[in-house]
């Protein structure tokens, strides 16, 4: 129950990536950083803070990794292409230094330096309370898998809607021919933008999720292997397809789960799997399963 947890986590940063992968046609290599943010600002709260609540440890790391997006969107949209990669590559570099080095736990004066020096810049998270209760460590991962389950049903319902709205197709206009979008009167920067905090908000909202699930936050998620990650389990999916990204999110976390029984060789196994599954479905499993879906309806259709 554990990893279907950690999958609908990571399927949730997938779809807000999408956002901009898919819809916005703007490769970012930096979303680790807001998954990171989401979790390392709850773990702050409950470490320094002693909050203990599940929804307010949710709420600090959303509203931590929103804030974050809107000044990070407000640099990386001056680019576009390649640009617009390096520089969220760039971000997300910049943000995990803070923490690898300890400068992020250094305004907690001698009990942040000791949690950094403790753990490596990593914390530990306890079961948190649902609703003001705490279920006992035998009932929680039951409880909480339905906590995570309505997040993502939430958030693939919020993103539907905001993909299938006028923004989402202004978005979608822009990244098909953006000069042609600014001539009739698209605000491309603005509207890229707003898709970048939607997204580095969405992605914050799993990684605290995620913090939770695995009782623990480490440098890593906010590193950008990790978010080449995500990015490799959106494509792998299929970025022009709504549920492409939660394919591709499940599928990567079943390939880590198999390669983690050859630790020796688990980079190895791990490659080799992503090498075959793009070798059969170099569109994407959305791209597969919409050409079967295809073929079967032409094979239903009566002969005339």
């Amino acid at each position: 129950m554990l990893v279907l947890q950690s999958a609908l986590a990571f399927a949730m940063a997938c779809l807000a990536l999408n956002l901009l992968v898919g819809y916005a046609g703007l490769l970012s290599l930096g979303h680790a950083a807001y998954f990171g943010i989401g979790a390392y600002a709850g773990a702050f709260a409950f470490t320094f803070f002693d909050v203990t609540s599940f929804e307010l440890y949710l709420l600090v790391g959303l509203a931590a990794a929103t804030g974050l997006a809107a000044v990070a969107g407000a640099l990386c949209t001056r680019t576009s292409g390649m640009f617009f990669a390096i520089s969220t590559l760039a971000v997300t570099q910049a943000v995990q230094s803070l923490f690898v080095s300890g400068a992020a736990f250094r305004p907690f004066g001698a009990h942040g330096k000791g949690f950094f020096l403790i753990g490596d810049g990593g914390l530990y998270l306890p079961r948190l309370s649902l609703a003001g209760v705490t279920p006992t460590p035998e009932r929680f991962a039951g409880v909480f898998y339905y906590v995570v389950a309505a997040a993502f049903v939430l958030t693939g319902g919020a993103l539907w809607r905001v993909v299938h709205s006028p923004f989402g197709l202004a978005l979608q206009a822009s990244r098909d021919n953006v000069l042609r979008a600014t001539f009739v009167g698209v605000a491309t920067r603005r509207l890229r933008w707003r898709a970048f905090v939607i997204a580095g908000a969405l992605a914050g909202l799993a990684g605290a999720l995620s913090a939770q699930v695995d009782r623990q936050v480490t440098p890593q998620q906010l590193g950008w292997l990790f978010s080449a990650e995500m990015v490799v389990a959106t494509m792998l999916g299929g970025t022009r397809h709504f549920f492409g990204p939660v394919a591709g999110a499940f599928l990567v976390v079943a390939l880590r789960e198999i390669a983690l029984r050859v630790p020796l060789y688990r980079g190895l196994v791990l490659g080799g799997l992503l090498i075959a599954v793009t070798m059969v479905a170099p569109g994407g499993l959305a791209g597969v399963a919409s050409a079967l879906a295809g073929r079967l309806r032409a094979w239903r259709r009566p002969a005339r």
